[in-house]
């Protein structure tokens, strides 16, 4: 029996024309079709605004996700883009602008599977709304984020493998799907740790690993009364670490990770994503 897909992922798995001639990649929204250039890969995405340059007139960047979830665009640093969130039934869920030089980027307020960003008044200019039907073509298969397991539960997380992607961490994200998280990943086991929550939104579950993976504690961090100006209170670690994860207040308690006082169960232990133990996508 065959399994039925969304309309959005049938459409992005068509990449040839009728005469076998490769088609490139597009989104279609009012009728209009947007030449595209895809990033679907995770160190692509996450740097995309960073690194783009002028858009012209009908053409577009597009970010994929082979899910629907609360993705982060990360600020621009040459153009302000208006950026249209797509979700895998094909339609537009969010809209907004992506201000140059804005630090706190922009989260869609309900889940979504793609990012397309548009040159600054374009949306206004197509008439583009939320709920209008969008069509993704010839777009290749987008990347998984890494998995990570603890005790066999999976968690997948975006990865802060650099100084600059750790001290940014999960800055100014109002709102992040239930088993996602960031993983930070340094590149030697350190004995003194610590976290806090500067301009961070949402309360979240820190847990430190040891570098055999053990985990060594977790800390239930409410945001602060003010999440910009502070203060911050610490969230150290309980002993050597060299892997934090971060992910939604009381994550841990609801997989049964650690007990009624939070303390991890006996010899839980985590696999990191290759990538975190290399330090590098690479």
């Amino acid at each position: 029996m065959g399994r039925k897909i969304p309309a959005l992922l049938a459409i992005a798995a068509m990449g040839a024309s009728c005469d076998g001639t490769a088609k490139a990649p597009s989104v279609t929204l009012k009728g209009r079709a947007v030449e595209v250039t895809v990033l679907a890969a995770e160190k692509e995405r996450r740097t995309a605004a960073l690194s783009m340059r002028t858009l012209p007139d009908g053409a577009g960047t597009l970010l994929l996700w082979p899910r629907d979830r609360f993705m982060k665009v990360e600020p621009a640093a040459i153009d302000s883009y208006d950026v249209a969130f797509l979700d895998g039934a094909g339609k537009v869920v969010d809209t907004g602008r992506l201000d140059r030089g804005n630090p706190e980027g922009l989260v869609p307020a309900v889940e979504a599977r793609a990012a397309l960003l548009l040159p600054e008044g374009d949306l206004k200019k197509r008439g583009v709304q939320k709920g209008d039907p969008a069509a993704i073509a010839a777009a290749p298969p987008a990347q998984e984020l890494p998995l990570m397991t603890i005790g066999g539960v999976p968690a997948r997380v975006e990865l802060a493998l650099t100084e600059a992607d750790r001290n940014h961490g999960l800055m100014f994200r109002p709102r992040m799907s239930a088993d996602d998280g960031m993983l930070f990943a340094y590149d030697r086991q350190q004995g003194n740790i610590g976290f806090w929550m500067k301009n961070t939104l949402i309360p979240l579950d820190i847990a430190f690993f040891a570098e055999d993976g053990t985990l060594v504690n977790v800390n239930e961090t409410p945001i602060a009364a003010d999440p910009r100006e502070g203060p911050w209170p610490p969230s150290p670690a309980a002993g050597p670490a060299r892997f934090v994860l971060e992910m939604n207040l009381g994550w841990f308690r609801k997989k049964g990770l650690v007990d009624a006082d939070g303390k991890p169960k006996p010899g839980l232990k985590a696999v990191f994503p290759p990538e975190a133990v290399r330090g590098s996508f690479e």
